[in-house]
């Protein structure tokens, strides 16, 4: 869990669950969030945000649904081995 900086719409400050960063973008509740990575303050809907960034390279692994695929499987020689 990570923490990140916002400013609300009255201007005041606060530190809130990066999970809940998307809600607040979408509820219209804050004017502008910190970027730790580029050091900056993002202002919403003039810079981009989670939503208007393009996808990263490689597969998406957190929101497919395909999360057991990455785990290898045993197979049944193996687990009769180890008994």
């Amino acid at each position: 869990m990570r923490h990140i900086e916002v400013q609300y719409q009255d201007g005041t400050h606060a530190f809130v669950d990066d999970h809940f960063l998307d809600s607040l973008i979408n509820l219209g509740r804050i004017t502008h969030f910190y970027r730790p990575s580029e050091r900056r303050w993002i202002q919403i809907g003039v810079g981009p945000t989670r939503k208007e960034e393009g996808p990263l390279p490689g597969k998406e692994r957190r929101r497919n649904g395909h999360l057991l695929a990455m785990i290898p499987r045993l197979s049944d020689a193996t687990l009769n081995h180890s008994l």
